[in-house]
């Protein structure tokens, strides 16, 4: 019965602790202190342990010996080879899901959309984008690839965050979203899905561009 609390507690801790990464409340290199971990979530040192190993396997986090564990960097190279998976998987969930939307599904589109051009706030925006991703693509019945895409666009959250603050001022510009509406509503299925994979191109140069700006930042910080 304890080794089962302790495993559901370094779950607990794993989830927390990568969604703390994910949104940028860690950050690359950031040093995870195990004693504060486990104060703070008031678990004893082996359950604290156990959920870092659990984020080291999923590569959220690196272990060296005699300096502990610190977030691992995400460097441009795995960018460009996460978005080449993520827009493998948008084409198979979208080919599915387009022909099964309805008028409740454009109406959550439409309503994220406007709620995109009022905010100015990054998080907020993260939030919506997060969202209309469960839209387009959950209506395609196929839950594993439906979450392993998740779970990319999540680990990419704080790139995400970066780019919205830094390109667009925290603003996001909405004229894509509505025009793969547009392509949706016409039931242009194959124009849609072009259009989308076209968009994770840009987006895949943005992001890597920013991230490269970024580390010669730091480099010349240092």
């Amino acid at each position: 019965m304890k080794k089962k609390k302790e495993s559901t507690t370094s779950n607990k801790i794993a989830d927390s602790l990568r969604e703390a990464i994910n949104y940028g409340r860690l950050n690359s290199s950031d040093k995870i202190i195990e004693r504060e971990i486990a104060e703070k979530y008031q678990a004893s040192h082996i359950p604290v342990r156990e959920a870092l190993r659990i984020l080291e396997g999923e590569g959220f986090v690196i272990h060296r010996k005699f300096a502990g564990y610190t977030v691992r960097e995400v460097n441009p190279e795995e960018m460009i080879e996460l978005y080449n998976i993520m827009r493998f998987l948008t084409v198979q969930l979208l080919n599915r899901a387009i022909p099964r939307y309805t008028e409740i599904t454009y109406y959550q589109m439409k309503s994220i959309t406007a709620e995109m051009e009022k905010t100015k706030d990054a998080d907020k925006n993260i939030d919506l984008l997060m969202q209309f991703a469960d839209v387009i693509f959950f209506p395609a019945g196929l839950t594993f690839t439906y979450n392993l895409a998740k779970q990319i666009l999540k680990r990419n959250i704080p790139i995400l965050q970066g780019v919205i603050l830094s390109v667009s001022k925290g603003t996001i510009p909405v004229a894509g979203f509505n025009h793969f509406i547009e392509l949706c509503q016409k039931h242009e299925i194959e124009n849609t899905v072009n259009f989308t994979t076209e968009q994770f191109d840009i987006v895949t140069k943005t992001f890597v561009a920013f991230m490269s700006e970024s580390r010669k930042a730091v480099s010349s910080g240092n």
